[in-house]
């Protein structure tokens, strides 16, 4: 989405919640997939970041509007409905349709 929708706006961000001691790894699959955009390296606790985000396990996927209010969430907490990056595109390119 950053190399379709970064002209119009779309500003994306992964955040590794990998052990710090597993970031060579994480760097090797962000170098793989050609993330050509701003990663970070969570270093916090688990229950931290868990109750933080209020997320149990990644992948999960927040969508923010052009006034950085959140306006979706993805995440894998119901295996019975699980997104698509599809879903997530749709919320995107509604979002690009408003001013």
């Amino acid at each position: 989405m950053h190399r379709k929708y970064g002209s119009q706006g779309v500003v994306c961000l992964s955040v590794s919640l990998d052990e710090v001691k597993q970031q060579p790894a994480a760097l090797a699959f962000l170098k793989k997939v050609d993330a050509g955009f701003a990663n970070v390296l969570l270093d916090e606790e688990q229950e931290l970041w868990q109750a933080k985000f209020r997320i149990t396990a990644p992948p999960t996927v927040f969508v923010f509007d052009r006034q950085g209010r959140r306006a979706g969430k993805f995440d894998s907490e119901d295996a019975d409905k699980p997104f698509s990056y599809k879903d997530v595109e749709k919320l995107v390119t509604d979002l690009l349709r408003r001013p």
